[in-house]
């Protein structure tokens, strides 16, 4: 019986961690609602335009944005509705498919155990996993040669395997030959599942954690190529990665950043941001913050810093949350080098300039975490770069991306055809490298 008892408070903890951050979640989109019903309005005509691509000068990655269909033609939502009811419909869409995940998609988690480098690390061991796609609940698992490409996906801010945000992406990813992981850094995971073990996280993720995955992943298929593709926060992950760890992955080919791409110091509160940046950020996505970072680990986290728990947890703005995170939570005890450890774009963007692999970030203009598309300062660096490319698309929202009466994302569609392109190329210099010798 005590056992019973024990599995029942078990579950009764579980059911209350999973409604308190669904019933965030819920409400949070339901603001949003009723903020777009009063001051948005639904039904706009559409602007047909192709999207705007900027840098990207060297032949290699010029072929490349040559081979995405999706650059030459805008795709528009039904009935071309605005950003805001796009995030809207994306948003219920995202809760919708999160709560179906374990009943879609067959995964298998790998765990990595992982700690930080650098002089001024306090208790940072802690472990990561990837979550690797195997099939569709019900299909056969494909069997895959060594040299099969390997596609890294990073999520977004609060979110895991399950959500993204979304899964829409996944069939279109299994309908290619590739190996299909999902890097979960510390701290994130479904209601239940094991939190952090060191006082360390970061809301964007460790760039040195996903090289000890990345490194294992190509330890263990050496002839692979592997494609790192980032959603809304993880592109902040992504993008630190390639500039600083890149060159240490031979086989790493490319790096896609879908949606968006901002230094984090400026990340949540962005020079152009408007209404619905603010109600995005500051009431959404601050308390879903809140709940899925500080509550889920309040135990360990209280432990190290009682004063920054305290501090996090009454943070008004999710940019004041970033700060208190990062000055008590980062790993490091000294905040300057974990500014330098973990930002790749501290202070602009011109690390692109010698970056050595196909870089692409994909913006919208009515995205409302970053209005209008990124900063005329960090696009005067774009102009100049060989490998690395911007792609300004008209409408999308954050992430939403319609194209259909069936609600499908064009996003789904522009990672596959982004990593056919990048494969295209290589399997064409393989040939010639062939041709040449024989």
């Amino acid at each position: 019986s005590s056992h019973f008892g024990s599995s029942s408070a078990h579950c009764l903890t579980l059911l209350s961690e999973r409604g308190a951050m669904w019933s965030a979640d819920f409400a949070g989109w339901a603001l949003i609602f009723l903020t777009v019903a009063i001051t948005s309005a639904w039904i706009r005509r559409c602007r047909q335009k192709t999207p705007q691509v900027i840098g990207g000068r060297g032949p290699a990655m010029r072929t490349i944005l040559q081979g995405i269909p999706l650059l030459s033609q805008v795709p528009c939502p039904p009935l071309d509705i605005s950003g805001a009811l796009q995030l809207l419909i994306f948003g219920i869409q995202s809760l919708w498919e999160e709560w179906r995940f374990d009943r879609q998609f067959d995964f298998i988690r790998e765990e990595i155990s992982v700690s930080l480098p650098g002089e001024s690390v306090c208790a940072s061991a802690d472990r990561v996993a990837v979550q690797w796609l195997r099939a569709e609940k019900g299909h056969t698992p494909r069997d895959l040669p060594d040299d099969a490409p390997v596609v890294i996906l990073c999520p977004g801010l609060n979110c895991y395997a399950a959500s993204l945000p979304g899964t829409s992406v996944y069939r279109a990813l299994l309908a290619k030959p590739w190996r299909v992981g999902v890097f979960e850094k510390r701290g994130v995971g479904p209601p239940g599942a094991d939190g952090l073990r060191a006082p360390a996280f970061h809301l964007f993720g460790h760039p040195s954690d996903l090289h000890a995955a990345l490194g294992r992943v190509h330890a263990r298929w050496p002839r692979a190529p592997i494609h790192l593709v980032g959603f809304s926060s993880g592109n902040g992950l992504v993008g630190s990665y390639g500039t600083m760890y890149g060159p240490q992955i031979p086989a790493l080919r490319s790096c896609l950043l879908l949606i968006g791409g901002e230094d984090y110091n400026l990340a949540f509160a962005p020079p152009r941001g408007n209404w619905l940046t603010r109600v995005l950020f500051d009431r959404v996505l601050l308390e879903t913050t809140k709940i899925r970072f500080l509550k889920r680990n309040e135990e360990v986290l209280r432990a190290h810093s009682e004063e920054g728990y305290s501090a996090a947890w009454a943070a008004a703005t999710l940019q004041e949350f970033y700060e208190i995170a990062m000055l008590h939570f980062s790993g490091y005890r000294d905040r300057a080098e974990a500014e330098e450890k973990i930002n790749g774009f501290s202070g602009s963007n011109k690390c692109l300039l010698s970056i050595g692999v196909p870089f692409l970030v994909v913006y919208t203009e009515d995205d409302p975490v970053a209005p209008g598309g990124p900063r005329p300062e960090w696009l005067e660096v774009i102009k100049r770069c060989d490998n690395a490319a911007v792609a300004l698309f008209p409408s999308g929202s954050h992430l939403g991306c319609y194209d259909s009466w069936h609600f499908s994302r064009w996003t789904d569609r522009f990672a596959t055809q982004w990593v056919d392109a990048v494969e295209a190329l290589e399997a064409g210099a393989k040939k010639e490298r062939g041709d040449a010798i024989s």
